[in-house]
């Protein structure tokens, strides 16, 4: 199955509000889609594919508001099509043991202190009918699980990403903790591509 349907959300359901506001913008001339976080254009969140893969492109917002930000030199994220009888008990999986977390200070220098090996595993899976909030309804939902390691120790906490079909991004978890996006609202934010360190 592809997975596009799960990661672009209708245009209609976005900008929304929940934990925070957020909006999502779809490139399709660059194959991008960008989620601008807190109502700030300067904060933001880049995911790309082709036809093997999505991949992680950038995260510029990190807490704090402070122009940092990171990308992985691998960055492959999920699969461009799944099995669609993928499920939590049997689901995709990729080990990603060749990549590096490149940070960048607000200057977009390379800072070496927090830049190192970062390998990372991926699993995800369909659930049907998931419920995604009064909103936005029960769901086919494409749940992503992302799990740094350390290959000599042990493994960071796992995130899941919660893609609903036709609506995109609306929710993420870790240890406990909901972020939710999925009631329709908030600021129509753009993104401010100027701030981007990597080239695009």
């Amino acid at each position: 199955m592809d997975v596009l349907p799960y990661l672009l959300g209708d245009a209609v359901t976005w900008p929304r509000v929940g934990s925070h506001a957020q909006n999502q913008i779809v490139d399709l001339t660059r194959n991008e889609v960008c989620w601008v976080k807190y109502g700030n254009s300067r904060r933001f969140e880049c995911w790309r594919w082709d036809d093997q893969f999505v991949y992680h492109a950038v995260d510029h917002g990190l807490d704090g508001d402070s122009n940092e930000s990171y990308m992985l030199t691998n960055g492959r994220w999920l699969a461009r099509y799944l099995p669609a009888a993928a499920t939590a008990s049997s689901p995709w999986m990729l080990d990603v043991t060749q990549n590096d977390l490149v940070w960048f200070n607000a200057a977009c220098g390379v800072d070496p202190s927090r830049s190192h090996a970062f390998p990372y595993r991926q699993r995800a899976w369909f659930e049907p009918r998931r419920d995604a909030g009064a909103s936005l309804g029960a769901r086919d939902t494409l749940v992503l699980e992302y799990q740094p390691y350390d290959p000599q120790g042990t493994a960071g906490a796992a995130e899941h990403y919660y893609l609903g079909l036709s609506t995109g991004w609306y929710e993420w978890e870790r240890s406990g903790f909901h972020d939710f996006f999925n009631r329709p609202g908030g600021p129509s934010t753009p993104m401010d591509r100027s701030v981007w360190c990597k080239a695009q």
